[in-house]
């Protein structure tokens, strides 16, 4: 019978051990939803208070701090993890990710649509660009790699020449 309660004992253990464990934390779940408190003192923690773990981020700004800038009073014992808790701890987003995707695309969508009406709206050339005799000046400006383009290389004519002598 002993046996049979140890069985009992030891399974109901793992299962409150496996209901205990957070879920997977996804790119678009918060960090700070799946941060379950500890039900146990840590052991490393001494007489050191065990202070809830919540940001000073999400306090109230009040003129009557000590500290305006951290949010915090003269003598406040500092959380044992203060350092990702404080003000300067990365930011505690509460946009959801799928809010934070339509804004972007929506953003994305205006810098594309910008772009293309001014593509659009932006007209031709009103000229041919310029062009210099004696294969664009190859011998003048120090070779056929730094020559200017040559005459006739922009025309619709030359190009219809070229088409007719390759038949």
């Amino acid at each position: 019978m002993s046996l049979l309660r140890t069985a009992a004992a030891g399974a109901s253990r793992s299962a409150r051990t496996a209901a205990a464990v957070a879920p997977l934390r996804t790119f678009s779940t918060s960090s700070s939803r799946l941060i379950q408190p500890q039900s146990e003192k840590d052991p490393q923690l001494g007489d050191y208070p065990d202070l809830p773990y919540i940001s000073l981020q999400t306090r109230k700004y009040s003129p009557k701090w000590w500290d305006p800038q951290e949010k915090r009073n003269f003598g406040e014992t500092p959380h044992e993890q203060d350092d990702a808790l404080s003000v300067w701890a990365p930011d505690i987003h509460a946009t959801p990710a799928s809010s934070a995707l339509r804004q972007f695309l929506v953003a994305v969508g205006v810098v594309v649509l910008f772009g293309s009406t001014v593509y659009a709206a932006t007209p031709e050339k009103p000229a041919l660009p310029r062009t210099y005799p004696r294969d664009g000046l190859a011998a003048e400006l120090g070779g056929s790699q730094v020559a200017a383009p040559v005459e006739g290389a922009f025309s619709k004519s030359g190009d219809d020449e070229e088409e007719e002598d390759d038949d």
